[in-house]
């Protein structure tokens, strides 16, 4: 990167920044996914929410409960589901999970299928028989142990999709395939599939944003120690898109098919569920949570990457305690909360202003970073003057340090955006006559990193242009036998800093002459001031000397007269 000033460097990524936020984004379509036990006609609700998906669930335990026996009765009656809110012009999204022990091997139903082609055989089946579903995502959060026995298995899970996919697409070529929804944004798990093959064998990455006790409202972020954006961070999905760029599936959507904040209590420590239970609210007040969702959504029409939400869940869950229990837009009683109205109120996202400013933007960018001094081909003596500064990329995670490399070997580092030695006092200690190489390196709080040479080179102090220096001086007499002695050294400009200090002589009239009763010095690098005691009544002058050091040639000042009464 090119030595231009820092302030120009953060204008134009700030002019990039709002470039790319300024293009027009599609606000997130808005849905729900059905609760489990809901007293609530779903249909019907949608149709009054105006949103335009539906998450249903659909278990392979109780489709296939034996090798090939399909139940068939039961796929008839979901595909009544599906229809009934097709027939209100409401999409459907189908999560296949759940497996039959004969097909895991496992008592429990989240054992994963020991052969994907039984799971996909159920999947194409499925499709085959509930027509109209508009897409498809293959398990429920596969990337914990809550729903994927023994906990994740990115190997077992990539397997799946790549057998599940195609069996999908041959029935119906136009159904989305939503990878599973991954509890929070799970970056790592994501990364972990890609190793594993699954490239190519989905349409869109699944989110659940709706983590236990959850109480930050969306526009809270925290990085991680790598400096990403926090995984159980609202916006940390950002972080997840950014995997799939770097894999090529950057133009591919993220759909959040979980996002929720819950109503139940806000009792200091009555969190339940998850690894903070015990230390924190289990959840927010109903207006926090009908804020949260408006707040949510703004969000969201900022990233045109994540088109489709589904809020979780329609209803609140009786008879149960733990904290999804009350997550609803509509309490147990068929009441609606306030969260209900703020859906509605979004129009299935075309009535959402963009918050570009929510949350915390992904930061892979190295930081801007310029050295002031000294210039490149700079020949010096003895001190060097160095200064350095970093900014960040706008909304980026913000700079950590910045070292001083010499000849490769680390001399210093400070923390933050800001970096002086000035004067370097060790300059012509540590570096021997002949050229050298200093490298300023900034580091930002994500671990991007700039670095910037520039050459000096030491030489003997008489190969240097002496620049001439001229000292003023002004002593103003205090009340109690005291002096102000103000002045500064001068010269023409240069960025070699000025060594060495300047004295300065009292001297008093004693016998028709003058005798020097003190002395003090003062560094030469700045104007000085210095209040001096003198030792008695009388008249007194003062002398300011500078001895010199190269190049800066010596000096002194005039006598400066004074007396003291």
């Amino acid at each position: 990167m090119g030595a231009r000033p820092v302030a120009s460097l953060v204008c134009a990524l700030a002019i990039l920044a709002g470039l790319v936020v300024a293009q027009p984004a599609a606000a997130a379509e808005t849905g729900f996914v059905e609760a489990i036990g809901q007293t609530v006609n779903g249909p019907d609700k949608a149709a009054d929410l105006g949103v335009g998906w539906v998450r249903l669930f659909l278990g392979w335990n109780d489709i296939e409960p034996t090798p090939g026996a399909f139940n068939d009765g039961s796929l008839a009656a979901f595909a009544g589901q599906v229809a009934s809110y097709r027939a209100r012009g409401i999409k459907v999204l189908v999560v296949l999970t759940s497996s039959p022990q004969w097909a895991s091997g496992s008592a429990g139903i989240i054992g994963a299928p020991q052969n994907p082609a039984d799971f996909a055989a159920f999947a194409a089946h499925s499709v085959a028989m509930v027509p109209g579903v508009a897409a498809w995502e293959i398990w429920n959060e596969a990337d914990d142990n809550l729903f994927w026995e023994n906990g994740p298995n990115a190997p077992a899970y990539a397997a799946l999709l790549k057998a599940t996919y195609p069996a999908i697409k041959a029935q119906n070529p136009n159904a989305i395939v939503v990878s599973t929804g991954m509890v929070a944004n799970d970056g790592d798990f994501l990364t972990e599939l890609y190793d594993n093959g699954a490239q190519g064998s989905f349409d869109a990455v699944g989110v659940h944003t709706d983590t236990a006790c959850l109480i930050a409202p969306p526009g809270f972020y925290y990085r991680e120690l790598d400096g990403r954006v926090g995984r159980f961070a609202f916006t940390g999905y950002r972080e997840v898109h950014y995997v799939m760029t770097q894999h090529g599936d950057g133009a591919k959507p993220i759909w959040m098919t979980e996002l929720g904040w819950n109503t139940g209590s806000t009792a200091a420590n009555s969190c339940k569920d998850g690894s903070q239970a015990g230390t924190k609210p289990e959840g927010v007040t109903p207006a926090d949570q009908a804020k949260n969702l408006t707040d949510a959504y703004r969000c969201l029409a900022a990233d045109p990457f994540v088109p489709v939400t589904m809020w979780f869940s329609l209803q609140d869950r009786p008879g149960s305690t733990q904290d999804n229990a009350h997550l609803g837009l509509i309490r147990t009683d068929g009441v609606a909360k306030p969260a209900y109205a703020a859906l509605k109120a979004l129009r299935n996202g075309t009535n959402v202003t963009p918050d570009p400013s929510c949350g915390g933007l992904v930061d892979h960018d190295a930081p801007a970073l310029q050295v002031q001094r000294p210039s490149n081909g700079l020949r010096f003596a003895d001190l060097l003057s160095l200064k350095a500064a970093a900014a960040d990329t706008p909304g980026g995670a913000g700079i950590s340090t910045i070292e001083l490399l010499a000849d490769g070997a680390r001399v210093v580092k400070t923390k933050g955006g800001s970096f002086s030695l000035d004067p370097w006092f060790r300059a012509g200690e540590r570096l021997g006559l002949g050229p050298h190489t200093l490298t300023f390196r900034a580091r930002d709080n994500a671990g991007n990193v700039t670095d910037q040479s520039v050459a000096v080179e030491r030489v003997l102090p008489g190969q240097l242009t002496p620049i001439a220096t001229r000292l003023a001086l002004r002593a103003r007499p205090r009340i109690g036998r005291r002096v102000r002695l103000q002045g500064r050294l001068s010269f023409a400009p240069t960025e070699l800093p000025v060594g060495g200090r300047v004295y300065l002589s009292l001297e008093r009239r004693t016998g028709g002459r003058y005798r020097r009763v003190k002395q003090v010095s003062v560094t030469a690098r700045a104007p000085f001031a210095i209040t001096v005691k003198l030792p008695g009544l009388g008249r007194y002058r003062a002398l300011a000397r500078y001895k010199g050091g190269a190049p800066f040639r010596p000096s002194r000042s005039p006598y400066r007269a004074f007396g003291a009464r």
